[in-house]
């Protein structure tokens, strides 16, 4: 009979429909989750995915902000303690300058004086996270050149025995980013210079390095100590080859014409660089007769570069030269008596090398979509001349802290280093705390905002889901009544179709 009623299979049909929608609402009540498998909503587990992506990427741009703001707390710390020492060297220079003070009192405030320059320079290169806090090269007024001395084989230009030699000078320059400027002369043999920041080679005038630790002074034949312009130079002995392809300079190395190379690089930039050529050495159309020029691009074919990577942050560049014959960097006039010598933009023609920082920059990254913040480099001057050995010096030092005068080096108003601390390079801090503060601000409410959309797409609702239990139970209740009253019926119907009475007249035997 439940086989042909059509009710009965009707209330079956709804009774088991029911029962499966009962047990999905009794999952998600007990769990709190509104998705338990892919094939229920694949659009909204696919949403689901992708804000919870969203959610570790601020979560993490959150801490890298963070880590960036304990950068600058740092630096802030470090600056007020910069601008205690200030005061204090601002009070002994004003008792050195007084006429009064005798020659003994003024060394005794030299001796104090020199302990804030030793906190001052400890300061200058202290790093959080390895990273440098300050740029000695940033100074208030603008940057400060850093000059290097003269690289040859020995005094005079004599190889000094050694038949392939390499000489190195390294300075911390406070910035990875700027402009090297040095001449150089080889003659028609082809030496090698070369400009390294930390341990990448971004410029070289000939062949790649083939040698070990590209700082130390080689000889290849025979170790040996020898002077150099006042400076004792010990050379390790490695047997390695010269690369060759040199940079050539002139017809004669001895007529001291020399080539000037300029070098500008930066972390994430692309290094480039400029040759001028002397006199001897130019072709009259500004390329040299002695190297291979490539006149549609205006480079040449035996230089080679390296762009620095964009994190890069370390200050540390090398000079470096390899020759087998007479190669010269020059160091500041010498070369002077040559004539046509290549001249720089501001018309000197005497420097030795020269590199101008530019400001570096860092750049933090605020979000996965390639927002930045940018961080400005900042310095202090270290003081490093002994300013209080007589009442002059002493009152020079005042106008230093103060902002009187004129300074001699760049013939500018002093701007004074404690006015420089106060409105510059705090004031710069203060508004980068802000800009950080405001980016934090702003990813944790679209965190919020996440975490709330994410928790529609994912949580169950509870009265949703208690009502539809609830309707579940009911038409699960009245199918059942719907089908027992159906096999109540069969045992009604049964023995009216199985039980019949018979008359006499149908009554029959076998």
């Amino acid at each position: 009979m439940e086989l042909t009623n059509h009710s009965y299979l009707n209330s079956r049909k709804n009774y088991l429909s029911s029962l499966s929608s009962q047990k999905l609402s009794a999952e998600r009540f007990a769990s709190g989750k509104k998705l338990d498998r892919s094939g229920t909503d694949v659009g909204a587990l696919s949403q689901a995915s992708n804000r919870r992506i969203e959610l570790l990427n601020d979560r993490a741009s959150i801490v890298n902000l963070k880590n960036a703001r304990s950068f600058l707390y740092a630096q802030e710390t470090s600056l007020h303690r910069v601008y205690e020492m200030y005061d204090k060297i601002e009070t002994l220079a004003i008792k050195a300058a007084n006429p009064n003070t005798t020659e003994e009192e003024r060394k005794d405030y030299n001796l104090e004086f020199n302990d804030y320059k030793e906190q001052l320079e400890n300061l200058m290169v202290s790093r959080y996270n390895g990273k440098l806090l300050f740029s000695n090269t940033l100074m208030c007024g603008g940057p400060t050149n850093v000059e290097l001395k003269e690289l040859d084989l020995s005094t005079g230009g004599a190889k000094g025995g050694a038949g392939h030699a390499v000489r190195a000078q390294t300075v911390f320059t406070g910035s990875p980013s700027g402009t090297v400027s040095f001449r150089v002369n080889s003659g028609t043999a082809g030496d090698i210079y070369r400009v390294w920041m930390g341990n990448h080679c971004v410029f070289s005038a000939g062949g790649a390095f083939t040698g070990g630790d590209h700082t130390v002074q080689y000889n290849d034949n025979g170790p040996r100590t020898f002077t150099n312009n006042g400076n004792t130079i010990v050379t390790e002995d490695v047997n390695f080859s010269f690369p060759g392809n040199g940079w050539r300079t002139s017809g004669s190395a001895r007529s001291g014409n020399s080539d000037l190379f300029e070098i500008t690089f930066a972390p994430g930039e692309k290094t480039t660089y400029k040759v001028i050529p002397g006199d001897s050495n130019d072709d009259g159309a500004g390329n040299s007769n002695y190297n291979t020029y490539d006149p549609a691009t205006g480079l040449y074919n035996n230089i080679i570069t390296k762009d620095l990577p964009e994190n890069f942050d370390r200050t540390e560049m090398t000079i470096q030269v390899e020759t087998t014959s007479i190669g010269i960097i020059y160091e500041e006039g010498d070369s002077v008596s040559a004539t046509g010598e290549p001249k720089r933009v501001d018309g000197s023609d005497e420097q030795g090398v020269v590199f101008t920082p530019s400001e570096f920059i860092r750049k933090i990254p605020t979000d996965a979509h390639g927002n930045i913040i940018e961080l400005n480099s900042k310095g202090f001057d270290t003081l490093e001349i002994d300013f209080l050995l007589s009442a002059a010096d002493a009152q020079e030092l005042v106008d230093v802290m103060r902002g009187h005068g004129v300074n001699p080096e760049t013939g500018m108003n002093r701007f004074g280093e404690m006015k420089c601390l106060l409105e510059n390079r705090l004031g710069i801090l203060g508004a980068e705390y802000r800009r950080i503060d405001y980016e934090v601000d702003e990813l944790e409410r679209q965190i919020v905002g996440d975490e709330d959309a994410l928790g529609r797409i994912t949580d169950s609702d509870m009265a949703k889901e208690a009502t539809n239990f609830a309707k579940e139970s009911l038409k699960m209740k009245l199918a059942s009544e719907i089908m027992s009253n159906v096999s109540r019926l069969k045992d009604v119907l049964i023995p009216l179709t199985t039980e019949h009475f018979r008359s006499e007249v149908m009554s029959a035997t076998l």
